[in-house]
């Protein structure tokens, strides 16, 4: 009995060491690969592909999926908070669903409203963010809650071949022929902004070594604009009070699509203890 008392003892007071000193067995520091996922309901995916849709050029009807890939490093600066950073990265498109209100001249009107086809978009999304672990637990092990700042940088670009807006020539006040309208600013275009990560999440250690980590994550300012982003696909774009034309057409559409793959991710993600 005594034996067993001592052996459990010495249990419970690793285990008290532990939480008072940062890291796990004192490595502080973790790496890894995170693979985050959301239904690509109204926007579409990389694909062109979405669940619903919106009026736009995306095949509707099928299984879509947002996908992000993430690359991260993580510090244990106390027994309760994780320091970290993460750069993720992206592919999507822009399904041309919101309205195009007139050329960026005078001299065609648009027949439809709508570019056909898409453009592509490539976001890289840099992150600092803190997790907090709750009492039961000792960073980096267990359940947890993070946020931190974040700055989405996305560079765009299409093709005057796929993506075009059908109109007609007006000169001198009387309608002409019917043309084609291919311009929409430069065909390389980039943009940022900044939003403010939260979620929550388990971490799980195994050998040691692999941190096994799951849970969700938001960009806040992107949920607070969804029912926003959802009526915005029209002539004019809610959150600008801009009326669309061609030229402008990319700067005000793409933000509605980064909102949509940063709103709300799951995640899955592997890592390593290093020291």
């Amino acid at each position: 009995m005594l034996r067993i008392f001592a052996v459990i003892s010495l249990f419970v007071a690793t285990l008290v060491a532990q939480a008072q000193s940062s890291g796990f067995l004192g490595k502080k520091f973790s790496v890894g690969y995170g693979l985050h996922a959301s239904p690509a309901l109204i926007g579409a995916n990389a694909q062109n592909q979405s669940m619903i849709g919106n009026a736009g050029s995306a095949e509707t009807g099928v299984l879509a999926f947002n996908l992000i890939h993430e690359g991260f490093l993580d510090y244990s600066i106390s027994s309760k908070w994780i320091m970290g950073f993460s750069v993720r990265y992206y592919r999507t498109v822009y399904d041309n669903a919101m309205l195009v209100t007139q050329t960026h001249t005078k001299n065609y009107e648009t027949r439809d409203g709508r570019p056909s086809g898409y453009y592509n978009i490539n976001g890289l999304t840099y992150t600092l963010y803190f997790k907090y672990f709750g009492k039961r637990y000792v960073a980096p092990w267990g359940r947890y809650v993070m946020f931190g700042p974040a700055i989405n940088t996305v560079k765009t670009q299409y093709s005057a071949s796929i993506m075009n807006l059908d109109a007609v020539v007006i000169k001198n006040g009387i309608y002409g022929k019917d043309t084609t309208v291919s311009d929409f600013g430069h065909k390389t275009q980039m943009y940022k902004g900044v939003n403010l990560m939260m979620g929550y999440g388990r971490t799980r250690i195994i050998g040691k070594r692999i941190t096994l980590d799951y849970g969700l994550n938001m960009h806040l300012f992107s949920v607070l604009s969804t029912l926003i982003d959802l009526s915005s696909e029209n002539e004019v774009s809610l959150f600008s009070g801009h009326e669309v034309n061609s030229n402008d057409y990319i700067r005000y559409s793409v933000k509605n699509r980064i909102r949509g793959v940063n709103r709300v991710n799951a995640f899955l993600k592997i890592g390593v203890l290093l020291f």
